[in-house]
């Protein structure tokens, strides 16, 4: 197993870090051809804890960024590595490959899912919860903003800017009364959806393909 990319993703990735926020690292492994082929030994993921660290097979990584998977997708995007070898560089210089309108979907969706969860949570009385629940909402508030302005930034310029240059913006946003938070992202969302795009439909599944292959060493 050789571990060709790894970053420090999440909260500290963003910039909306707080004393409280863990470490999160994601990184990529490439398996040997012979262990892929056997029924022994071919796990595609493995997450490790202090610090929480996901691994992902070349191939399985590869897929989820060329379906526009924000968690995944950004590790390409990152301002520095702690691992980046010749093969994990090339992931990074053919970043564009992976780009397409997937992307809407992704990114868009699941700022969504969140929303409607926090919508929920007002009708369930949230805003009388704990001190721990009050921080976890906020996180999740300041999270689907960022989805949706960072995918905003890959659909409209096919390149994405992983540190905010305002996450004070977004500690506001995180403060803001639920009925107030969910009419904001209702006019934040009908904008990204609105958003013109200058990627294409699907991923260059071809260039990909050559060069999971090529990494391989096939």
């Amino acid at each position: 197993m050789k571990e060709i990319i790894k970053a420090r993703v999440g909260s500290h990735l963003y910039g909306l870090n707080t004393e409280d926020s863990d470490e999160d690292f994601l990184g990529v492994f490439i398996r040997p051809t012979r262990e892929i082929l056997s029924f022994f030994n071919n796990k595609e993921t493995y997450v490790t804890k202090d610090p929480d660290t996901t691994y992902h097979e070349l191939k399985k990584f590869m897929w989820l960024a060329a379906k526009g998977n924000p968690t995944v997708l950004e590790l390409l995007f990152c301002p520095e590595y702690e691992v980046l070898t010749n093969e994990g560089a090339s992931l990074v210089r053919h970043r564009h490959w992976f780009l397409s309108n997937h992307v809407r979907d992704s990114f868009g969706g699941y700022a969504y899912q969140q929303a409607k969860k926090l919508q929920l949570r007002e009708f369930q009385g949230y805003e009388g919860f704990g001190p721990e629940l009050k921080k976890r909402r906020n996180k999740h508030a300041r999270h689907c903003f960022r989805l949706l302005r960072q995918g905003r930034e890959l659909l409209e310029t096919g390149t994405m800017v992983s540190k905010l240059t305002n996450p004070e913006e977004y500690f506001a946003i995180g403060e803001l009364p639920t009925e107030e938070l969910v009419a904001k992202f209702t006019g934040e969302y009908a904008f990204f959806k609105q958003a013109d795009s200058i990627l294409t439909d699907e991923p260059n599944w071809k260039m990909l393909d050559e060069l999971l292959l090529q990494l391989r060493g096939v």
